[in-house]
């Protein structure tokens, strides 16, 4: 990181910060120091890495290259380490609205993101509008945001995404062991199969009914501290790496919620195929989210898929609510609205 002492830059000093060790850029006369945000750039690294050292002021406007929202601008500000010299100041024409993007940046008024937020939201007095409009303004951290201060309750919210996998294939063995003891192999195969194609359906149910409740929730702090738990603050800190797939004890208690159901409908033998099909659909999508935020590809459907994600964070949460895929989507009118950016 730079020295902050030293709040004067000149151009030919930003320019020589242009790789992952050390990456500056120049915004309306302003430094900045992107060095632990370019891993987490929701368009990836390599396309800040393109800009290393150089001044992104029209290219943040440029469609071509990405217009930014005025949540970028939020986000960048966090990174401002000081200005250009005098001597190397450019002047730069307004944006058609007549005011500079980082103008138009609100001063902080909900949660100090460097401080534990559990605590924050159970003593806040949000109304239920302020706290919609913020939750869904996205912030960052080039670190995992500490939830609670107590240590235990902390570890609890922190899922890396390996564990995913560690935690629920031993229990999908267990589920397929004991269903071949009720239903012959081809019938388990067969519920395995519905199992998991069903998963997508109801990924898509869960992200826009559940976890999109939203506008539904009442009025009151505790309707908002639950909202914050379950999904607000992936809105909140969608880049933060240790809470983008879910954790095990919140995972269990939805499954057990959704076995529950399932048990109405299916025997014993097929209720444990399905449920182990869910089960892996379910894997697979949560590993397929941490990618959708961290991975990159040249691969166009891949690349297409997690643009289509990440703006679901950036642009519209009330759209987009396929993470694996945009088909329900397409099916029940939810895709984004085209708007010119």
């Amino acid at each position: 990181m730079a020295d902050t002492k030293q709040r004067e830059y000149s151009r030919a000093e930003v320019a020589k910060h242009d790789g992952k060790g050390a990456l500056w850029v120049i915004r309306g006369n302003q430094v900045f120091d992107l060095t632990t945000f370019h891993t987490d750039h929701p368009g990836g690294s390599d396309i800040l890495m393109q800009f290393g050292g150089q001044d992104i002021t029209e290219a943040m406007r440029d469609s071509d290259v990405h217009a930014h929202a005025i949540q970028a601008y939020r986000v960048l500000k966090d990174f401002y380490i000081g200005e250009v010299m005098a001597e190397d100041r450019v002047a730069y024409e307004l944006p058609a609205s007549g005011k500079d993007e980082m103008d138009c940046v609100e001063e902080e008024e909900f949660l100090d993101i460097h401080k534990p937020l559990f605590m924050q939201m159970w003593n806040s007095k949000f109304t239920k509008e302020f706290y919609l409009r913020e939750v869904h303004r996205p912030r960052h951290l080039p670190r995992p945001a500490v939830f609670f201060a107590n240590p235990l309750l902390e570890t609890l919210t922190r899922t890396p995404w390996w564990f995913i996998p560690i935690y629920w294939l031993p229990i999908v063995c267990t589920l397929l062991y004991l269903g071949v003891q009720y239903e012959s192999t081809e019938v388990m195969v067969v519920g395995f199969v519905f199992g998991l194609l069903s998963w997508s359906l109801l990924e898509y149910s869960m992200h826009r009914f559940v976890f999109h409740y939203d506008e539904n929730i009442p009025e009151g702090t505790l309707a908002q501290v639950a909202h914050f738990l379950l999904h607000g603050v992936h809105h909140f800190l969608p880049m933060d790496q240790l809470r983008l797939v879910m954790p095990p004890a919140l995972s269990t208690f939805l499954a057990l919620q959704i076995l529950a159901l399932l048990s109405i409908v299916f025997s014993a033998g097929m209720i444990h195929a399905v449920s182990a099909g869910l089960l892996i659909g379910y894997v697979l999508y949560d590993e397929c989210h941490y990618w959708l935020h961290h991975g990159t590809s040249q691969n166009k459907r891949l690349s297409a898929l997690k643009t289509y994600h990440l703006r679901h964070h950036y642009k519209d949460f009330k759209a987009g609510f396929g993470i694996t895929s945009d088909f329900w989507d397409r099916v029940f009118g939810t895709e984004f609205v085209a708007t010119a950016d």
